[in-house]
């Protein structure tokens, strides 16, 4: 097994200076604001899979006392983003494979059977989704990657909202998590933006045109090509994947 890598002073100095994100955790207390900085930074892979995370030291580089540290890492331990082992310390929790494939899972059964109830919707609303996809375009061009990964949450979303079940998208955001990080390094090291936003647009036109089946079967192609993304990184980053 690779030795776990020490987060560095410097990247623990940084994270003071994360905006909190809106569904990031409760505001205005210590332990929010610890878990919405160190949620962030391990999504974002500012924290890579692996890292070990010293207490100590993430206290005393936000200017908290080790409580609503202690209390940010039992938060993130829920969402399977880190990994307290006994005797050992605190690790960012590397992408496991049973959690990447049952997100997988659940996001195809879920999504495939909303993307045909959505090519029913009344045209106007199915029309967003190819501005969505335009927005995408945008960012890309500009290499904004915030407006692209926010662009691609919007697409997804809407999808629910247009079948009728705009609820169901909670289910789909909290398996989102794991992939998250699988889909911030695809798209800085395997074009996974560029991949991502053709298939979008295909989905669009296919939604917009009727075409349940069509683009359920486009959408499912898409969630699998994901699949293709783990064994990349596997090989890319190793200690990352588990």
């Amino acid at each position: 097994m690779a030795r776990p890598r020490q987060v560095q002073p410097a990247t623990l100095q940084g994270l003071a200076g994360l905006n909190e994100t809106d569904d990031a955790g409760p505001r205005g207390t210590p332990g929010g604001r610890v878990y919405a900085l160190l949620r962030r930074a391990i999504v974002n892979i500012h924290l890579a899979p692996g890292t070990a995370l010293n207490e100590i030291d993430v206290a005393e580089s936000l200017g908290v006392s080790r409580t609503p540290v202690r209390e940010a890492f039992r938060k993130l331990m829920a969402e399977g983003l880190v990994e307290i082992q006994p005797q050992k310390g605190t690790f960012v929790s590397r992408l496991r494979r049973s959690v990447l494939q049952d997100a997988l899972f659940v996001r195809e059964a879920l999504e495939c059977a909303a993307v045909e109830k959505a090519a029913t919707a009344p045209e106007a609303g199915r029309r967003t989704l190819m501005r969505i996809v335009d927005r995408q375009r945008e960012a890309l061009l500009h290499q904004d990657v915030e407006s692209n990964l926010q662009a691609d949450e919007d697409f997804h979303r809407a999808i629910m909202t247009l079948s009728g079940h705009p609820s169901a998208w909670d289910v789909v955001s909290h398996v989102r998590t794991q992939l998250m990080r699988l889909r911030r390094i695809a798209n800085a090291e395997l074009r996974g933006s560029e991949e991502a936003m053709l298939l979008h647009e295909r989905i669009a036109s296919a939604v917009i045109a009727g075409d349940g089946a069509g683009s359920a079967e486009l959408l499912r192609a898409h969630i699998r090509q994901i699949q293709g993304f783990i064994d990349r990184i596997a090989e890319l980053h190793h200690d990352y994947v588990a």
